[in-house]
């Protein structure tokens, strides 16, 4: 039995798994991203650390990681992530010198999308969305039952202009992250409160506290208008949410739902679903790209 690392790196954590060819989780590990890392050289240090955390375990043999972004994924460069501060980064390269395995490397997004259409969510459908949100926000487009990247530049959502004017990391304002995404939404509370909590926190309270319910129903209608452009452009028949905003679960599918049937006309309604994955989606599908790697070099 063969056992791989697969770590997917957040803007705020980094998630790691010991993973099974069979795709069973043996072990997690969670570690905090590195900050003012421009170099990438402490994140590629803290996934050594994560590798040498889970060999305890078992030995490893390869390594699949995802990092958010605008991707080179071929070449394994960050061309820009703006969550984390790289422009060009060789992020492939810098992980591979410290690790000595091998080493297959993917977009974020892309890479839980992957697990959802292996064996989940969007399994049975030929054209599908899966929306992670997160610290930010990104998409994976699904069209005649592949994920297409367009030389990993496709999907990044987070930076469409949905028409407000909270200025955003990208260098422009309006950008659906900045609204609707996890980090967002906490973001908000605390300005309108001055209580700094987590999103888990305020959607525990979005049926108690009026400042908490204002905030959700404003990140859900920011993110309906983006999400009727991509119908109207993509006709999915089903949209994936994944992250730690999908534990929202019915909270978050309800009222886009709502909204939606309001506002589609001609569009195709597609079935707004959960990540079979939920938040590991990201994960697993780092351990498929491992075994694909492993696959590939033995073949």
């Amino acid at each position: 039995m063969k056992y791989v690392a697969a770590i997917d790196v957040g803007g705020t954590s980094i998630k790691a798994a010991l993973v099974s060819e069979a795709l069973g989780v043996i072990t997690t590990s969670t570690a905090p991203t590195p900050q003012n890392d421009p170099s990438g050289l402490m994140t590629a240090r803290a996934l050594a650390a994560i590798l040498s955390e889970l060999e305890l375990v078992h030995h490893v043999s390869a390594i699949g990681f995802a990092v958010p972004g605008a991707l080179d994924e071929e070449h394994g460069i960050s061309r820009w992530t703006g969550n984390l501060g790289w422009r060009e980064l060789p992020i492939k390269e810098l992980v591979s010198r410290e690790v000595n395995l091998p080493v297959a490397f993917g977009h974020d997004v892309r890479s839980g999308a992957l697990a959802e259409l292996r064996s989940g969510a969007a399994k049975d459908f030929q054209q599908s969305i899966f929306i992670p949100i997160g610290t930010g926000i990104a998409a994976a487009l699904i069209i005649d039952g592949k994920i297409r990247s367009s030389d990993g530049y496709a999907g990044e959502i987070g930076h469409l202009n949905v028409g407000h004017d909270i200025p955003c990391v990208c260098g422009l304002s309006g950008c659906l992250e900045t609204i609707s995404s996890a980090s967002a939404i906490s973001r908000e509370y605390e300005k309108r409160t001055g209580f700094a909590i987590s999103t888990k926190e305020i959607l525990g309270r979005i049926r108690s506290d009026d400042h908490a319910w204002q905030v959700w129903e404003q990140a859900i209608a920011y993110l309906a208008v983006a999400l009727e452009d991509l119908i109207t452009i993509l006709a999915p028949e089903a949209i994936i949410f994944g992250g730690g905003l999908s534990q929202a679960g019915a909270a978050l599918i309800e009222p886009l739902q709502a909204i939606l049937s309001e506002r589609l006309t001609f569009q195709r309604m597609p079935q707004l679903l959960i990540a079979h994955y939920g938040v590991n989606a990201g994960t697993i599908g780092c351990a498929i790209m491992a075994l694909d790697l492993l696959a590939k070099e033995t073949a």
